[in-house]
């Protein structure tokens, strides 16, 4: 069974991808809505779910390993104030900036998303399994509720594969998510 650290790692390599070709560099409307995910699905589900659920283990490195949540949070701020800089600069015409900036937005970013997955994600495994299924449920509630469409345009993950890693769907059977955009 797929838990929340390997959707969230799927979501990564997605961003990997996106990085590589600069996603947006064209268009604001692609960017904004990028962002969006990366703010509304993304970080929310690390800091709403994730985040208070690993802490709330009892790790023998504990003031450690709650700095380095900490810090991890610090880079959600430093990443959404980039992205706003971002769509500030693209709006106002300046797109010398923008296109200047946006390789550093990404770079950031993926680096980000590895520190995640060498220092946060390992110790998922360590988490009860009725705990991880829970946060899978509740992180896939949050999609849903956000917005599908959005989160499928912006990731490559299907509604088939949500369905299917959906811990609710015994069946496996694509769910009727509705429109949501």
């Amino acid at each position: 069974m797929a838990d929340l650290s390997e959707l969230l790692m799927v979501e990564h390599s997605a961003i990997r991808l996106l990085a590589k070709v600069s996603y947006g560099k064209d268009s604001l409307d692609i960017f904004e809505d990028f962002n969006d995910y990366l703010v509304k699905d993304h970080v929310e589900v690390e800091e709403r779910i994730l985040f208070p659920a690993i802490m709330d283990f009892e790790w023998e490195d504990r003031n450690e390993f709650e700095k380095t949540v900490n810090r991890i949070k610090a880079d959600h701020k430093l990443i959404e104030a980039l992205a706003n800089n971002l769509i500030k600069w693209k709006r106002s015409g300046d797109e010398d900036l923008f296109k200047l900036r946006l390789p550093l937005f990404y770079k950031t970013l993926t680096e980000h998303n590895l520190s995640e997955e060498d220092q946060i994600f390992p110790r998922w495994k360590r988490i009860d399994d009725e705990v991880r299924n829970s946060t899978l449920c509740e992180a896939l509630n949050l999609i849903e509720e956000t917005g599908i469409e959005r989160y499928s345009r912006n990731t490559g993950i299907s509604k088939e594969f949500i369905a299917y890693i959906d811990p609710k769907n015994s069946a496996g059977k694509p769910q009727n998510f509705g429109p949501h955009e």
